[in-house]
């Protein structure tokens, strides 16, 4: 993670960043990553979004803080396309981070939403998967943390590694006017991937669960 969102133009200093989930860009242990992050389910449309990372505002395009913010933002055209149960994906560069005291870093993210659902059981399936894949063996716990910027954020995950637990995301109901239209979760790669390496080394196959009441 770097600094650039600090600078006067964090538009113009993120469009130059390269992005390590494009494969258009380069080749990176990071989209390895994101492929065992995918979700099998051969009855749901994939939807991948892969745009500049800018979403709208009051004054123009701006930078986004979330590859959620996309997700939000696409809401409307992937309705109008008719594909309600998709699962839509959407991996790239941020400016700035869920952390309120790391406004000013760049990072990458991953989301993942699977569209007409809203189920718990669902989304802790969703998530048991993807940990499970992308470091084997490792603990983790969901905390209840909501956020009131974007919505949908109702857990936060970490994962333990050498002693403590580690915040690489979020999960929880997507909800658009305050309406639930998703689960899933928003990860950043940064150390996701760190933590994977570490899991490569230490993974005795059994991953397990914890669920707190604190934040």
């Amino acid at each position: 993670m770097t600094d650039d969102c600090s600078r006067p133009d964090p538009v113009r200093a993120l469009m130059a960043r390269r992005d390590l989930t494009d494969p258009a860009q380069g080749d990176h242990p990071m989209q390895q990553l994101i492929e065992r992050l995918h979700t099998p389910d051969a009855e749901r449309v994939r939807r991948t979004l892969r745009t500049p990372p800018l979403v709208p505002g009051p004054e123009g395009w701006r930078a986004r803080h979330s590859t959620t913010e996309t997700v939000l933002a696409q809401l409307p055209d992937l309705a109008a396309d008719g594909v309600g149960n998709a699962v839509v994906r959407c991996a790239g560069l941020v400016c700035g981070s869920r952390r309120s005291d790391a406004t000013a870093l760049v990072a990458h993210e991953l989301d993942i939403w699977l569209l007409g659902e809203t189920a718990s059981t669902v989304l802790a399936s969703l998530v048991q998967g993807a940990i499970r894949t992308a470091v084997p063996g490792v603990s983790y716990r969901l905390t209840p943390a909501r956020s009131a910027v974007l919505p949908g954020r109702d857990f936060r995950i970490d994962l333990m590694a050498r002693g403590r637990w580690h915040d690489v995301g979020g999960c929880g109901v997507l909800r658009q006017e305050g309406e639930p239209v998703a689960v899933g979760f928003s990860l950043t790669l940064e150390p996701l991937l760190a933590l994977s390496d570490l899991a490569g080394d230490q993974a005795d196959g059994n991953t397990q669960t914890v669920t707190s009441s604190r934040s």
